[in-house]
């Protein structure tokens, strides 16, 4: 039985998934499949108005815009390397051979004559002029001018030089030799050297260019017939390019669930993609804030519920009329605001599927039901439920108004009337909502707002004996109540819940008020007791306060914070004690523990670390010291916590403890901040 108890709970939430799955592809691939039957040819005059039931290809626009797309791709080039490299060394060879002339020349020898004479390894001619300004230089001048040309020679082949543009190269290389501060003969002879040794550096990659084009009109969508797409109205010609849209789009013949296989496959699989996101989202959850099994439970059945719901009303002609944003809202309050507005993105495309509908019902699901999920949360409190449920008739009106203006491309009368006809299913909704409550409460312990808000009533009989019989650990929980409500808040955990789990997590002190520190009034009972049996009277609150809280029928939740907040701590001050008196080898550190179990919840854990922080706080600020040594304490108190494994299950993360101490630091600067004294009335007397 254990065995089999440790299968469920280790794979419920899978077991759920797949049932959920499974019920939601035969609700979708069960939807309405038929298709009007006529008798329709190329020249006919079509009887009724013909809309797109699925989407198709166009393919004559599809191939037009792959045709454009592989014209927009222009040639691809490789880089030639050798090509630059060989141009600079031609260019210093030349420069170097008239280096090699003026070195040699001989009294009375004409350089440009010398020139003339000589075969370079460039085609180059000089004219007298440039030869005589070329061997006016100096030695240094004539080695910055060979780097200036050379420089110019590497900028150019950066740009890049193919056989297209190599007049462009040219003319970009003569707009930078004249701008050097050399003289025009010079500029023109480095021009003309590089000009000699010009070659293109970039050549034309055929086989890339090509591959490239393919991948560009690969990267075209198919331009597509969308479902709903107007194809023809009735009494309009059918032309030849009508009639093969309306076979594509199996507009002409009955089709079957034979022929519908593959859109049906792929219905399946978007659906299983959508499970799987949820999966993975669940499974994120539970490394930080895994959910309860009642709260999995609650989920299945609302979706559920709603899926069949979807599915029965699969047919009718105004889909605005059903409930649409009840999933949300059930969600938004049983189980939470980002699971909520989640979940209702995935469940717009599942009601899209069952509907067979388009990008406007999409739109209508995702905007109602996120303002579902959102507004229904200040139904917190009765009064609100009118402005509310008023709220959400507004949001659905308004909704299908600015869809249909935008998809309906215009206004029409009928949009007014699917506007009120979504205005009274969002008021229904709200209704609904609120009515299914107990049941939600009843059925699988949901932990609703108003429930929890019940139990805050101060004239509630278990707070009033607590007040009365237990005054001092009364005031302890309100106390501790603020911190921990304050901590669940900022670290997103249930803060209601926090809240009462710590108003009522020491009610088992009910049972023997006064052998607790803050209901002595005077004598302590423990300085006549044995330091074992006080430990055990202090250990067996946690004990007692679930018993009476079972009897008093406290959510499982609430008793749960009652039962861990303590986890397994140990009875300090008396294990101290015992062992102060007894020795460390006569005492066993078990005995001083609590049972446990250690904190299960976020809740739980903050609760804990809520009523260990407010006891010691109050006790140093009681001996005298300030705000700044109870902050040392808190960080101290919470790293025990940690070290001490009470922590190991509860979800928290180290970056939410931070959050926490800070949270409770906030707290007790509201509580004893600074005040100022009041003066005497004698001293204002002159």
């Amino acid at each position: 039985m254990l065995r089999q108890t440790g299968f469920y709970q280790r794979y419920y939430n899978k077991i759920i998934l797949v049932v959920a799955f499974l019920i939601t592809v035969f609700c979708a691939v069960t939807g309405s499949y038929a298709k009007m039957q006529d008798d329709i040819q190329v020249g006919s005059v079509a009887p009724q108005r013909y809309v797109a039931l699925k989407d198709a290809v166009d393919t004559v626009a599809t191939e037009k815009l792959k045709k454009e797309a592989m014209e927009s791709v222009g040639p691809l080039y490789t880089h030639d390397e050798q090509a630059q490299e060989d141009s600079i060394e031609e260019i210093q060879a030349y420069f170097n051979e008239l280096d090699n002339i003026l070195s040699e020349l001989a009294e009375g020898e004409v350089f440009y004559d010398k020139v003339k004479t000589t075969a370079f390894g460039l085609p180059v001619v000089l004219n007298a002029r440039q030869c005589k300004a070329y061997e006016s230089l100096d030695a240094q001048s004539r080695k910055a001018f060979r780097q200036d040309c050379i420089q110019i020679a590497n900028y150019v082949y950066e740009q890049g030089v193919t056989d297209e543009s190599i007049t462009k190269a040219k003319e970009l290389a003569e707009n930078r030799f004249f701008q050097m501060s050399w003289n025009n003969d010079l500029n023109n002879l480095g021009f003309a050297v590089f000009k000699s040794a010009l070659k293109p550096n970039m050549l034309l990659d055929q086989e890339a260019t090509q591959d490239a084009r393919e991948k560009k009109a690969a990267e075209i969508s198919n331009v597509m017939i969308k479902k709903n797409q107007k194809i023809v109205d009735e009494g309009e010609i059918i032309t030849e390019e009508l009639y093969q849209k309306l076979d594509a789009l199996n507009l002409i013949e009955h089709e079957d669930y034979g022929e519908n296989i593959v859109p049906i496959l792929g219905g399946v699989a978007v659906i299983g993609l959508i499970f799987l996101a949820v999966g993975i989202f669940f499974a994120t959850m539970e490394n930080r804030c895994p959910p309860k099994k009642n709260e999995v439970s609650m989920l299945f059945t609302i979706y559920s519920l709603l899926v069949i719901l979807m599915r029965i009303m699969g047919g009718i002609q105004s889909y605005t009329i059903v409930p649409f944003s009840l999933f949300a809202m059930l969600v938004s309050l049983l189980i939470g605001l980002r699971v909520s507005l989640l979940l209702n993105g995935f469940m717009s495309i599942v009601a899209c599927f069952i509907f067979r509908a388009d990008a406007e019902f999409v739109v209508y699901i995702l905007l109602t039901g996120s303002f579902a999920a959102l507004v229904i949360r200040y139904m917190q409190q009765r009064k609100n439920v009118i402005p509310v449920a008023l709220a959400m008739g507004v949001v659905h009106f308004l909704s299908v108004v600015a869809v249909g203006l935008y998809f309906g491309n215009g206004y029409s009368h009928a949009i007014l009337k699917e506007g009120a006809y979504g205005a009274v299913a969002g008021m229904i909704s709200v209704i609904i909502t609120l009515g299914s409550l107990p049941f939600w409460e009843t059925a699988f312990e949901a932990n609703t707002p108003f429930r929890l808000l019940e139990l805050t009533n101060p004239n509630n009989a278990l707070l009033r004996r607590l007040m009365i019989e237990a005054p001092g650990t009364y005031h302890h929980s309100l106390i501790v109540g603020n911190l921990a409500e304050t901590a669940a808040y900022e670290i997103g955990a249930n803060a209601m819940l926090a809240r009462v789990g710590a108003t009522y997590h020491d009610i088992g002190k009910l049972t023997y008020p006064l052998y607790f520190s803050e209901n002595q009034g005077g004598e302590n009972p423990h300085d006549s007791l044995e330091p074992f049996s006080s430990a055990q009277i202090i250990i067996q609150h946690s004990q007692d306060g679930t018993q009476i809280g079972q009897e008093q029928g406290l959510p499982k939740a609430v008793i749960n914070i009652i039962r861990e907040h303590h986890g397994t701590s140990l009875v300090k001050y008396f294990y101290v004690k015992a062992v102060t008196l007894y020795g460390q080898e006569n005492v066993k550190e078990q005995e001083y523990r609590y049972p446990g179990p250690i904190p299960q919840s976020r809740e739980s854990a903050v609760v804990m670390l809520a009523d260990t922080v407010e006891a010691a706080v109050r006790s140093v600020l009681g001996s005298g010291e300030d705000l700044e040594a109870a902050e040392k304490l808190i960080r101290t108190l919470i790293k025990d916590k940690l070290d001490d494994g009470q922590l190991n299950e509860s979800g928290l993360g180290i970056h939410d403890l931070e959050t926490i101490r800070n949270a409770f630091l906030k707290v007790f600067h509201g509580m004893y901040h600074s005040r100022v004294a009041y003066p005497n009335l004698e001293d204002t007397k002159n």
